[in-house]
């Protein structure tokens, strides 16, 4: 075992011990043994501050051997330096492609829906349907009016009223839950 004077012993024995009496006297149940609250809070405080200052030993420790090897071996730290860059270019390229290509399934799936909705019959407007309505201002009962300048089954363009973008949303995710390119409800 390591002894409690600073730099006898190794370092990390001396850091691993302190880190299993910090854990050990923050598990350790005495029910009823005569200790109380107050014992086992110092107790704890004690074995948490040995752990923080040997680590805090440690971190020096291993600042100085960085130091020394940044006088005396600069080029290593360059070397690690690049490999640390290289590795964080090569995540983000990873990421990059995992963007693309859930673009492309976007694409494919927003492709998809157009084609349906230009495939897709437009039912005629049955002339019952409508009442006393100016031949210009047409629409079936209970519907939106017909926007000018689009066809019938062309998704709309530009502002639309907000009852009408929901309709055409629930639309889509319908068809889209339709083709399994999103869950079921």
């Amino acid at each position: 075992m390591a002894q409690n004077d600073p730099g006898s012993g190794n370092l990390m024995d001396e850091f691993e011990e302190a880190f299993q009496s910090c854990l050990l006297s923050l598990t350790k149940q005495e029910p009823n043994s005569g200790t109380n609250k107050e014992e086992i809070e110092l107790e704890v405080q004690k074995t948490t501050n040995r752990f923080i200052d040997v680590a805090r030993q440690m971190e020096a420790f291993f600042l100085q051997k960085r130091f020394l090897v940044s006088t005396l071996k600069p080029y290593m730290l360059i070397k690690d330096e690049n490999q640390d860059l290289s590795i964080e270019i090569q995540r983000k390229e990873a990421l990059l492609q995992k963007h693309y290509n859930r673009l492309e399934e976007w694409k494919a799936c927003l492709s998809d829906i157009q084609q349906g909705v230009h495939n897709r019959p437009t039912p005629p407007i049955n002339p019952g349907m409508l009442q006393g309505v100016p031949s210009g201002m047409q629409q079936p009962m209970g519907g939106v009016p017909p926007r000018p300048g689009l066809m019938p089954g062309m998704p709309p363009v530009g502002p639309m009223p907000p009852g009408q973008q929901h309709m055409l949303q629930a639309q889509q995710m319908q068809q889209l839950r339709m083709m399994g390119k999103l869950p079921p409800k």
